[in-house]
Formats: C-alpha cells, structure tokens, sequence
C-alpha cells in the first residue's frame, strides 16, 4: 500500500470512528458556569427568610449564568407543546401598578392581605401583564415568569439539566467570596462605587418606587454586573425555584424553595424580604406569579434535603407488601433509613442493652 493510500485509509477509518461515537446532547437554554467544589456556611440573615446556619459541603457542578430567558423557554415551548400550569388555569398574579389601567379595572379579584397583587385573567408567560400585554423587545433579554415549580422542572428535563438545590443555588450566588450576603462580595447592599447593584424595590412599598436601580418591574437578565463566577441576576428582580422542598408541618400542602427575592423586595428587610443572596420562601408545586422565574443546574453538586417518606404510603406498602415491600421502596428513593419487625427491633434492643451492661 502506498504512503497516500495509506493517509486516506486512516483518514476514513478514524471518520468511521468519530461517526461511531455517541454523540452527546446539547444543553439548551442559557450558557452554564462551572462552579468548584467547596464547603460554605448557608443561610445566617433573619430578615431574609434564613435565620438559622448550616455547613454544606459541595461538588463541582454547573449552573446557568441567567434565569430562563423568554426566548429560551419558547424554544421548549415550540419542541414540546408544553403548556405551563398559568395557561391552563387561565390567570396569574400581577402586581397592580405593572398593569394598564384596561385591564386593572376589569381584574377585581386580589389577595386579601395584599390588595397589590391582582388575579389577572389571561397573564402568562406569553402575556406577563394580561390580554394588553406583549413579549414585543422582551424575548431574548428578560427572564420567563409565572413560571410554577412543575413548569422549571420539566424545562430544566428538557434541556437535559435540572433545578439546582438550595445549596447549589445560594454558594453560586455567594461568587468566590463565600462570607458575603450580595453577589458583588461586599458588606452592603450598593456595590463598590455606591450604585445598586440589583433589581428591587425603592421607596414606600406597594405606593411608590422611586426605581433608582433604573427599573420600576422586571429587569434584563443582564441588567446588573455577573458576580465572580460569571452568574447574573441572582438577587432581586425574579423568584427562582430549586429543587428543595420548603419545610412545613406534616399537614400542609408540600412547597418548594425559592430562592433570591425579587423586584418587590427591599434592602433592609423593613418590608418584604430583605434582598440578600440567602434570601428563600416556599410556594406550592403549581403556583407561579408575575416575580416568578428560574434557572438550571447540571453535574453531581449536591447539598439537597430529602423530603421524610410520606408516612400514610408507608403504612399502605407494609399492609399490601409487608415490611420488604416498605424496605424496597425506601432502597429506591436512596433512603438510608431501615425498617425491622417488632421481633427484629426487640433484638435490636436486647443487643444494645448487653453492650450498655459490659460497659
């Protein structure tokens, strides 16, 4: 064989092969940032919804640099047909003064202890502020709202990611200075040269905002500087959902954590929420609203809670299946937890007494 057949031979065997190769899919939505693995302090700002402190340990992972973008999640709308939980209900919460003075008068239902937000017909990701609305100069630049927990979830399956935990969340929000309570790594909530450094509200709450960040609603995913590890718009402007369930009593519906604040809260904390990188609430798995938004996460991470086993699914597993069948259920959710029968449990015990008795 001469040295030019030779050349074209393995030229087509290694095309051949990279034919052969699997072909990993892309991730869609927004442009993803590797965060290092570390250990940080989550939470510590009562104000903010986390008074209480924890150590986490984390492993790398990636996380979207923005929130879902309007443009982004029409592209999943496009390729599924997938209707959010806003659509099909037909309405959605806006805040009042967000709405034409049309569709304002014709919306009389509102949240009793909060006459601000208004139940919009026909608000939706689509039309954020109801029929008279647009996405017109919105798409590619601003984040997708009313956007509920199920709606983020099944973006995030789409786009071959996932939400991220609280964890995962709060540590790329922190940026490389994981002390810090703002994306910016500073001690106060304007940035270094004294300007606002995200999107939320100034001024006397729900009358006025004197819009002195420069926006009176919702802002550009990029409207404010990316922290340290190059992720924008992490506190203010929109809600955004993890994967963490909100913890509550036992008979309450189940929520979710959000994360962040948005456009509606304050500095300080003096109403709303104080607008910090541990800033969190929880809502039911369905709700969405005109501050409601999110963004991805993708690799091993970690750092999530674990919802308890609902205990009345346990108690039908042990009366059909007995106590291999609860023992099963618990293997597949990942659950260390053990079940043993009364027999089993008394032995358990006698072997702990003799041991406490040798000592």
């Amino acid at each position: 064989m001469q040295l030019s057949e030779l050349l074209v031979w393995l030229s087509f065997s290694l095309l051949l092969a990279a034919w052969a190769e699997p072909v990993k899919a892309k991730r869609k939505g927004p442009a993803q940032r590797k965060i290092p693995g570390r250990s940080f302090t989550m939470g510590g700002d009562e104000l903010s919804g986390a008074p209480g402190t924890k150590q986490v340990s984390l492993e790398a992972y990636s996380i979207d640099e923005t929130p879902v973008t309007n443009a982004q999640f029409r592209e999943f709308v496009k390729e599924t047909k997938y209707r959010t939980d806003a659509e099909k209900y037909g309405w959605s919460f806006v805040l009042n003064s967000s709405l034409s003075k049309e569709v304002l008068a014709e919306s009389e239902q509102h949240i009793q202890d909060a006459p601000q937000w208004v139940a919009v017909l026909n608000a939706w990701w689509r039309h954020p502020e109801g029929r008279d609305s647009s996405l017109k100069d919105r798409w590619k630049d601003y984040p997708a709202v009313h956007m509920s927990w199920n709606d983020a979830t099944a973006f995030c399956k789409w786009a071959g990611k996932r939400l991220p935990t609280e964890a995962e969340w709060e540590n790329a929000a922190r940026g490389k200075k994981k002390e810090s309570l703002y994306p910016w790594e500073g001690k106060d909530f304007l940035g270094p040269d004294g300007r606002w450094m995200m999107n939320i509200w100034q001024g006397l709450f729900p009358f006025e905002n004197l819009a002195e960040d420069g926006y009176h609603g919702i802002s550009p995913v990029k409207a404010f500087p990316a922290n340290s590890y190059g992720v924008f718009s992490t506190v203010g402007n929109v809600w955004e959902w993890t994967s963490d369930p909100f913890p509550g009593r036992p008979d309450e519906e189940e929520k979710w954590i959000l994360k962040g604040g948005s456009f509606l809260d304050s500095a300080t904390g003096d109403f709303n929420h104080k607008a910090t990188v541990v800033t969190r609430m929880g809502n039911t798995a369905d709700s969405g609203s005109y501050n409601t938004g999110f963004r991805c996460a993708s690799g091993k991470g970690g750092g999530g809670r674990k919802r308890p086993p609902d205990q009345k699914m346990l108690e039908k597993l042990a009366e059909e299946g007995g106590i291999e069948a609860v023992q099963e259920y618990l293997k597949s959710t990942g659950s260390n937890a053990q079940v043993f029968t009364p027999s089993e449990l008394q032995k358990k015990r006698d072997k702990l007494k003799e041991s406490m008795e040798e000592l």
